[in-house]
């Protein structure tokens, strides 16, 4: 499936059953988020198709470290030498490419059956070295300006984007707790980290100011799982 521009200067990138969003701006591409292994030549083509050339992304910036969202992030940084940035509790997964932090199965038969499944928190994908840890709100000097924001919930280290010039967010799976089979799982505790409903709903309150826009195959979720 093709790139589809979503507003003027985004394209939203299909790559399996995540998205990755490329931004123009006047000092080059940016990427958010890099999809499943081996899914980068979708990247590479929605570059071609905006008539640039892959040296022309200069950053490589994650909302956070599960395999569908670093999974190609190696194979494009060794083409283009992007920059990478991600929160710090989520380098070490990133730079080691695994294994995960550890899932348990939700309560009910069926559902741990699908966590052991569709889940194994010892796989791997190729480590990226991240050049630069987000800090809560710093605000990038790339493409006019973009803010980061910490909300953790799904993930310790999840941050959303927010574009403010153009009042535009990619929140990663900050408002989306889980679907498909990973709805079979929830996180453990990890050094006082979890995803819990406390920490998601003062993420949703904090991503709540702006429009956004999931970096999933949905356009648009419910805050809550039915």
């Amino acid at each position: 499936m093709a790139a589809k521009r979503v507003i003027e200067g985004v394209q939203v990138v299909p790559m399996g059953k995540a998205n990755a969003f490329l931004i123009e701006g006047d000092d080059g591409l940016t990427l958010v988020d890099a999809g499943f292994p081996g899914k980068e030549a979708a990247v590479f083509e929605a570059i071609r198709d905006l008539g640039r050339s892959s040296d022309q992304l200069k950053h490589l910036i994650f909302t956070h470290h599960h395999l569908d969202h670093i999974g190609s992030a190696a194979a494009i940084v060794g083409k283009t030498g992007a920059r990478t940035y991600i929160h710090p509790l989520d380098i070490p997964m990133a730079q080691s490419g695994g294994p995960f932090r550890p899932m348990c199965p939700a309560p009910g038969l069926l559902r741990k059956v699908m966590c052991r499944l569709f889940y194994d928190h010892n796989e791997r994908v190729a480590p990226v070295v991240i050049d630069q840890p987000l800090t809560d709100g710093e605000i990038l000097p790339i493409a006019g300006g973009i803010e980061i924001i910490h909300v953790p919930g799904h993930c310790a280290g999840q941050v959303a984007l927010l574009w403010p010039s153009r009042t535009y967010a990619v929140r990663g799976r900050c408002l989306h707790e889980s679907h498909g089979p990973w709805r079979s799982c929830r996180l453990r505790k990890l050094g006082g980290w979890s995803r819990e409903p406390t920490q998601t709903c003062q993420s949703i309150i904090r991503c709540s100011r702006v429009r956004p826009r999931q970096a999933h195959r949905q356009r648009c979720v419910d805050a809550f799982p039915k």
